[in-house]
């Protein structure tokens, strides 16, 4: 039983930890000034945009280089385009879905009406 309690201490010191750590981090992430944390959020942005251009012309250095000299400004045009524009390919998707299942209908409707003149 005594080992027992000693894990539970052990448990209790892990979970303190953690919580202290995640207190922590939040003061640091709330009380940190807006230039660091700008820097951040266009350092993220850098990144998300040399990974969709990275996808998009398949690892090509030459187009991750552009990335490296565009500013954040322009990156953040960028990543807006490429939401703008994924948005669009998903609506483009749904209606392409919606027209297939359409004509598919109207196929079948016809093939019925085609038997009742064959009668």
């Amino acid at each position: 039983m005594h080992q027992d309690h000693q894990l539970d201490d052990n448990q209790k010191n892990i979970l303190i930890g953690v919580g202290v750590a995640f207190l922590v981090g939040l003061i640091t992430l709330l009380f940190t000034s807006d230039s660091a944390k700008t820097k951040t959020r266009s350092a993220v942005n850098r990144q998300k945009a040399k990974h969709y251009v990275g996808s998009k012309f398949h690892g090509n250095k030459k187009a991750k280089n552009v990335v490296n000299k565009l500013s954040d400004d322009d990156i953040s045009n960028l990543l807006g385009t490429v939401d703008k524009v994924n948005d669009l390919e998903g609506k483009f998707y749904e209606m392409t879905d919606d027209l297939k299942d359409f004509m598919h209908d109207k196929k079948k409707e016809s093939k019925k009406v085609m038997r009742k003149f064959k009668r």
